[in-house]
C-alpha cells in the first residue's frame, strides 16, 4: 500500500482535465484504463471500453491515477506542493472539497484531497493537524474506502517522531479495524512494551496475536513469542514451543525456524555437552539456522536469532575441539569458533549478543581482557 500514495501525488499532478480515463497499474506490471465503479480497501472494478470489465483485489495494485474530473483546485495544490509553495496549496484544498460536494468531481476523490492535505500540513510541520486531517479522511470517506490502511500507516510515519504518547492514539484507533490493520495495530503495541523492557506484558499480547490463525501478523508474533520467553528465562515452555515449530518445517518460515533452532540448541547444549554425538547433532541444528543468514535490512535486535546460532555454534565447536586427537582437528574446530564469535562481535556491537561474543572470545584465550597486563 505505501507506494500507492507515493504514487498518488504525481498521478494526480498529472491527470489534467483531458484524460478522460482512469488508469490503474498492477503490481505484476500492466495497467487496466476505464472508469473506475468501484475503489475500496479490499477491492477495484473498472469499466473499460466496448462493456469490458475487470475486478481486482486492492492489493494486486500499484498505483491510481484519476481521470478528467480531478477537482480543478487539488491539481492547482499539488503543483503548488511541487514547487514548494505549501501555504498556497493548503488555501486550495478546502476548495477542492467544495468542489467535490458541489459534484464538480466525483466523491471518490474526496480521500485523495484529504490525503494530499494531510502530507502538505506534515511537510509544513505540523503533524498534529497532520493527523487530523488523516482522522478527517476515515471519518469522511467511511470503514471501507481504498486509502483507509494507508492512512494508518502514514499516520504512524508522522506520529513515531514525536513520541509514544501520538503513536499510542494512532494505535488505539487502529485496534477496533479489521485485519490486517487491527493485527498491525496488536503487533505494534506489543513492540512497544517490549522495547521498553516489559517482556511479560509483551509476551501476553504477542501470544494472543500468535493465536489468531487468520492474522496476517500470526507469525511475527510467534517469532516474538521465542524471544520473550528466552529473555524472561522460561526455558521449560520455550523449550516445548520450539520443538513444535520445529516439527513442520514446511508450513512454518525461515526467520520462525531459525530462531526456533537457535534457541533449542541453546536451551539443550548445557545438557549434553559432555555427549559429543549430541553436542555435534546441535551443531548440526545450529549450523541450518546460520544458513538462512542473518534478517536483510533489519535492526540489530532483529538479527539476534541468527546471532544466537553463531553463539551456540561456536561454543560446540569449543566443546568438540577439545575432544579431538590430532592438534589439526583441534585447530580448525577452534578457528571455527573463533570465526563465528568474531561475526557476532563486530556486527551486534553494542548488543547482549555482542558482549557475550566479546567474553567467548576471552574465554578460549583468542583476546585478553581489557584489564589484563600487557605482554613483556
Amino acid at each position: 500500500m505505501k507506494s500507492i500514495v507515493m504514487a498518488l501525488g504525481a498521478a494526480l499532478l498529472g491527470s489534467g482535465a483531458a484524460l478522460a480515463q482512469d488508469a490503474v497499474k498492477l503490481r505484476t506490471g500492466g495497467e487496466v484504463k476505464g472508469k473506475i465503479t468501484v475503489l475500496n480497501s479490499k477491492n477495484v472494478n473498472i469499466a473499460e471500453a466496448a462493456g469490458k470489465a475487470t475486478a481486482l483485489k486492492a492489493e494486486e495494485v500499484a498505483t491510481v491515477t484519476l481521470g478528467g474530473d480531478v477537482p480543478p483546485s487539488l491539481q492547482k495544490a499539488d503543483a503548488a506542493v511541487a514547487e514548494g509553495r505549501i501555504e498556497r496549496a493548503l488555501n486550495l484544498y478546502p476548495a477542492a472539497i467544495e468542489e467535490i460536494n458541489q459534484k464538480k468531481s466525483r466523491d471518490l476523490h474526496k480521500q485523495f484531497v484529504y490525503m494530499s492535505w494531510a502530507l502538505a500540513l506534515q511537510q509544513k510541520g505540523s503533524p498534529a493537524e497532520a493527523l487530523e486531517m488523516l482522522r478527517k479522511l476515515r471519518a469522511e470517506s467511511g470503514a471501507d474506502c481504498f486509502l483507509r490502511p494507508l492512512s494508518f500507516d502514514r499516520s504512524l510515519e508522522i506520529a513515531r517522531p514525536k513520541g509514544d504518547e501520538m503513536v499510542e492514539a494512532v494505535l488505539n484507533e487502529m485496534k477496533g479495524e479489521p485485519d490486517p490493520v487491527g493485527s498491525k495495530a496488536q503487533l505494534e503495541i506489543a513492540r512497544m512494551k517490549y522495547s521498553k523492557g516489559a517482556y511479560e506484558e509483551a509476551l501476553g499480547l504477542y501470544s494472543k496475536l500468535a493465536a489468531q490463525a487468520g492474522s496476517a501478523y500470526a507469525n511475527d508474533a510467534r517469532l516474538a513469542v521465542l524471544r520473550c520467553l528466552r529473555l524472561l528465562k522460561k526455558q521449560d515452555e520455550l523449550e516445548g514451543q520450539c520443538k513444535q515449530i520445529l516439527s513442520d518445517r514446511v508450513s512454518n518460515g525461515p526467520s520462525l525456524l531459525q530462531a526456533a533452532g537457535a534457541a533449542l540448541a541453546a536451551i539443550q547444549l548445557p545438557k549434553v555437552e559432555k555427549d559429543p554425538g549430541k553436542t555435534r547433532e546441535l551443531l548440526m541444528s545450529c549450523i541450518q539456522s546460520i544458513a538462512l543468514g542473518p534478517p536483510p535490512n533489519t535492526s540489530k535486535e532483529e538479527g539476534e536469532d541468527y546471532a544466537l546460532a553463531l553463539l551456540t555454534a561456536s561454543k560446540c565447536y569449543s566443546i568438540l575441539s577439545k575432544g579431538m586427537e590430532k592438534q589439526e582437528a583441534k585447530d580448525e574446530y577452534r578457528n571455527r569458533a573463533v570465526s563465528y564469535l568474531k561475526e557476532v562481535k563486530s556486527f551486534y556491537k553494542g548488543t547482549a549478543m555482542g558482549e557475550q561474543a566479546q567474553k567467548d572470545l576471552i574465554a578460549i584465550g583468542e583476546e585478553k581482557p581489557k584489564d589484563a597486563p600487557p605482554n613483556k
